[in-house]
């Protein structure tokens, strides 16, 4: 373990900056800075705005940035949710069906039956029963009919950063899928990215967002958004 704090406020004392410099620098705000300085992670506005502003930090400083997040990391590790225990299932008792009884009853039948016909065998004569013709279906003819398939377009998922710095993580897939970016976007710059990915905006009114011919609306907030494209 190491000294967070102590190790990059140490990098940039030795480079000649003071905070504004480094703000000017990194294009983060200098209380944020001097909270990374401080170790008060508290201070930032969420776990992945801390991972990602020290990342920038480091870099700036020409400092090993993923040992720096690493090393977060450990200090703070991401909260695991857990994962709710899976319903017990009990199969319903069967049923035992009363074979004796099943017997019983056919014995019963089939006697009243020999009774029945012995009684009527003398007095009616069989008629003789015509048989029966099998119906033909009608034979139908079925025409296939070819069906154009539509044009499937897969547009990028493009993310531009017309009005300043947005911090932006991508996962593919979903919230829980693997890391595709994560890091600032600064003011003029654009991302790409196929579908289907899962999209976070620290400033999304900083963005403009499409796919294609179609924009993303709705993104003119105050707070952090989450995007599935």
């Amino acid at each position: 373990m190491f000294d967070i704090g102590a190790s990059l406020t140490a990098a940039r004392e030795s480079q000649g900056f003071v905070l504004a410099d480094a703000e000017r620098l990194t294009r983060l705000r200098e209380k944020y800075l001097r909270a990374l300085e401080e170790d008060r992670f508290e201070l930032l506005p969420g776990r992945a705005y801390a991972r990602a502003f020290l990342r920038s930090y480091a870099d700036a400083l020409s400092l090993d940035a993923d040992r720096f997040v690493e090393e977060f990391d450990q200090r703070y590790p991401e909260p695991v949710d857990e994962t709710p225990a899976a319903p017990v299932f009990r199969p319903r008792p069967r049923r035992t069906f009363p074979v004796k009884a099943a017997l019983g009853l056919g014995a019963l039948a089939a006697f009243a039956a020999v009774i029945a016909w012995s009684g009527t065998s003398h007095d009616s004569a069989l008629t003789p029963v015509a048989p029966l013709q099998a119906k033909v279906a009608p034979t139908h003819h079925l025409h296939a009919l070819a069906v154009a398939q539509p044009v499937v377009h897969h547009y990028p998922l493009v993310i531009h950063a017309a009005g300043g710095t947005c911090w932006v993580l991508v996962r593919r897939g979903g919230a829980t899928g693997p890391v595709l970016y994560e890091g600032l976007l600064g003011q003029g710059q654009t991302l790409r990215f196929a579908p289907k990915v899962w999209v976070r905006l620290g400033a999304p009114w900083n963005v403009a967002v499409r796919r294609g011919p179609h924009v993303v609306a709705g993104l003119a907030a105050t707070m952090p958004v989450n995007l599935v494209a």
